[in-house]
């Protein structure tokens, strides 16, 4: 049985600029603590965000200090989000409950996912062309067995960053340990949580104008955050409240009492994270 407890994870990265909370990431934490009605709210950071959308979520989650993990049985974790995978899972086997990146957007309870031992959802365009599992949303009851096999892989772990193997252990692997061990996990399929995918056409129907009918997946989306930044870095209530978007729709509960220009990125740090964005771009190994 999954617990009810809900956990995130943040602050893995050693770059100041990837600490601001966006509009995105409020909305989304908010959306699972409206709609999951969860006992518990664990915010796993090595450092907290920064900005006014953090100080109106954290008066919601309970603060969980952790140490970003730089190895993991002696191969090294360069990259944050790597950092932040191996967290997950030792927290999940731990505690159990249900592990949700902070792109993730609720839209409904999970309750009929909470009698399994983990439950993870397909990563793909459709039915027929599945990539993985995505370890976006994990469901999962304290100490699985599957949860187990997937952090003892972390043994031969080898990214290096975002090179050819960068979704090798957070997608691939577990459906391939599924395939070996399918009494120990329920697959639940692609348009539960990690639909419309992550390329053009699904973000243009996640973020773009209103296609005339609701792209949603049935429990959550997923939003991409990684690769939707033009979407969304420097959102404010008053843009999202002109425009009309699947987003802005799913967004609109969570905005009211808001002033339109609340939570826009002051010069300073537009000027930080233009200067990291060109940092990363010609120097960075990641």
């Amino acid at each position: 049985m999954v617990p009810k407890t809900i956990h995130f994870v943040f602050g893995m990265a050693d770059d100041f600029v990837l600490r601001l909370w966006t509009a995105l990431n409020h909305i989304c934490v908010m959306s699972a603590i409206d709609r999951l009605k969860p006992e518990r709210v664990l915010f796993h950071c090595a450092s907290e965000p920064l900005g006014p959308w953090w100080r109106l979520t954290r008066r919601h989650v309970e603060i969980v200090k952790v140490k970003a993990p730089r190895e993991i049985f002696g191969n090294e974790l360069r990259h944050y989000a790597h950092r932040a995978d191996v967290i997950r899972l030792q927290v999940l086997i731990q505690h159990g409950g249900i592990y949700l990146d902070t792109d993730v957007l609720v839209h409904r309870d999970f309750d009929d996912l909470l009698d399994h031992s983990v439950v993870l959802g397909e990563e793909g365009k459709g039915p027929d062309d599945i990539t993985g599992l995505c370890n976006a949303v994990i469901l999962s009851e304290p100490n699985a067995p599957f949860l187990r096999r997937w952090f003892d892989e972390y043994r031969w772990f080898r990214s290096r960053g975002k090179d050819e193997f960068w979704n090798e252990h957070s997608v691939k692997l577990p459906l391939q340990l599924a395939r070996q061990y399918p009494n120990e996990i329920t697959i639940v399929p692609y348009n539960t949580f990690h639909w419309p995918i992550s390329n053009a056409e699904g973000l243009a129907l996640i973020y773009g104008p209103w296609p005339g009918w609701d792209p949603r997946s049935t429990h959550a989306n997923h939003l991409w955050q990684n690769v939707a930044q033009p979407h969304w870095w420097n959102l404010t209530p008053g843009k999202l409240r002109r425009m009309d978007s699947a987003f802005s729709r799913w967004a609109a509960p969570y905005l009211a009492g808001l002033p339109d220009n609340f939570g826009l990125p002051s010069p300073v740090y537009r000027l930080r994270r233009r200067l990291a964005h060109l940092r990363r771009k010609y120097f960075s190994r990641d």
